[in-house]
């Protein structure tokens, strides 16, 4: 379902920055920024939650309501989490991507899963009217709505609240101006839950957060060990994930076949993924490889299952990709949802971006304001130079960019040597990586570890 609003508008910034790249980013952050991150906005929409908190009624059954894609779907869990904090005892829901449901099932915070939507980048009116009837069947107390295709007067009845993340984006437009907001969606999920609940509930954390898990099966963990069989020579193993959902946020190919080659060169063995949205290009990928190096690479077939997915990326040291749902499997922590298989949680991530906003959905374990991911190894953001990103860019699904030049200048050789000084140096270690803990200035006050009971 398209907004031809957003349609319009995000179509014509595109034009903008098309034909005055550098002028044209700048007039947009200037004229959106202060409008999109206003304090004035924060308070306005702080006294709507207000005033429909006012109409809750008990708060027996919540339903959760990611947005439609798996990186989302992913991520929401940290709604459950917050909302497990402040209502222990409450039945807790979540409507999710039908093909990402086997990476959540097993999740002891929720309760019902319920696996309605089909993929693509805009759900049908079907689907849409599927989560309204479900809200009003189960009888929900209140949702929380964390997608923007779905407006709460769609989903349900007045006497059943919904509280929509919408309404806590002028506080993450603000904290892009300054590092020492941890900005990542998965924290802000949370932020976002304490701040509509804390008057209410008092929300305890016994350990601190650190991140959203994914479960695998037992099926999952032995066909990744049975397509691992015989491929590698015992060093380091990486996977690049060459396909994303937008060109946008996509690793332009020459840069991909020039940071795969640099790793093969340096005897790393690389998994490539098939590709989804640019069909094929992990085939293209493998070819444009030097014939003498193809050894060490082996193609991660397009039919291969999520969940097997997610547990080849389990298996290796390193993950690369650009920003798109496999880059939060990669950062989630494993779960064996039988407890027989042991999980290595131990793969580095590297997050490569181009348009969109890195703080938001990136993982960093050593710049400030930003989120590690949720492995016993290092996770690396790099943001390549554009001249045209803006503020605008954070809505690549309506961006009408024809030339993106969202990665014009990525430097791969210090990438390159980023990942082989890991690599080599890491891997030969018996010191363990030591995740860090997350502190961050949240509405002025002094840091604190993502305890979130205190960090509110």
């Amino acid at each position: 379902m398209r907004n031809p609003v957003q349609a319009l508008f995000f179509g014509w910034t595109s034009q903008l920055t098309r034909y005055f790249p550098r002028t044209g980013a700048r007039l947009l952050d200037f004229f959106i920024r202060p409008i999109a991150g206003s304090r004035l906005l924060s308070v306005l929409f702080s006294g709507m939650n207000r005033k429909r908190l006012g109409k809750v009624r008990s708060f027996r059954r919540i339903l959760v309501h990611p947005d439609i894609h798996i990186g989302d779907a992913i991520m929401a869990q940290s709604v459950v989490t917050a909302l497990r904090d402040c209502f222990p005892d409450a039945e807790v829901d979540l409507v999710v991507n039908r093909s990402v449901s086997p990476l959540i099932e097993g999740n002891p915070e929720i309760n019902r899963m319920f696996p309605i939507y089909s993929g693509g980048s805009f759900p049908p009116e079907s689907e849409l009217e599927a989560v309204g009837r479900l809200m009003g069947e189960r009888k929900y107390d209140l949702c929380i709505n964390i997608s923007p295709f779905l407006a709460g007067n769609k989903l349900a009845k007045k006497i059943q609240p919904v509280f929509d993340f919408m309404s806590h984006a002028p506080t993450i437009t603000r904290n892009e101006s300054t590092t020492s907001q941890i900005n990542h969606i998965v924290f802000q999920y949370q932020k976002f839950i304490y701040g509509i609940f804390e008057h209410m509930a008092q929300p305890r954390r016994e350990t601190p957060f650190h991140g959203v898990t994914v479960r695998l099966s037992d099926f999952a963990f032995e066909e990744a060990d049975r397509f691992l069989t015989g491929f590698g020579a015992g060093g380091p193993l990486a996977m690049m994930n060459a396909d994303t959902a937008s060109p946008y946020t996509r690793i332009p190919f020459p840069n991909q076949v020039e940071l795969v080659t640099s790793l093969l060169q340096k005897n790393i063995s690389i998994l490539i993924g098939a590709g989804h949205t640019e069909a094929g290009i992990g085939k293209r990928l493998i070819e444009a490889i030097p014939t003498d190096l193809r050894h060490r690479v082996r193609l991660v077939p397009a039919e291969t299952s999520l969940e097997t997915f997610s547990a080849l990326g389990d298996r290796c040291d390193l993950f690369i990709t650009g920003d798109t749902g496999p880059m939060h499997i990669a950062a989630a922590r494993k779960v064996s949802r039988s407890g027989k298989y042991q999980p290595r949680n131990r793969t580095a991530v590297l997050c490569l971006f181009g348009a969109t906003p890195a703080r938001l959905s990136g993982y960093d374990s050593f710049q400030p304001g930003y989120f590690p991911a949720n492995q016993d190894a290092p996770s690396w953001t790099v943001v390549a130079e554009s001249p045209c990103r803006n503020i605008t860019c954070v809505n690549k699904l309506f961006k009408t960019c024809e030339i993106p030049r969202c990665f014009e200048k990525l430097d791969v050789e210090k990438v390159g040597e980023l990942l082989t000084s890991h690599l080599t140096e890491r891997l030969g270690s018996t010191v363990p990586f030591m995740r860090q803990e997350i502190s961050g200035q949240i509405d002025g006050g002094s840091d604190h570890a993502t305890d979130f009971t205190q960090d509110r």
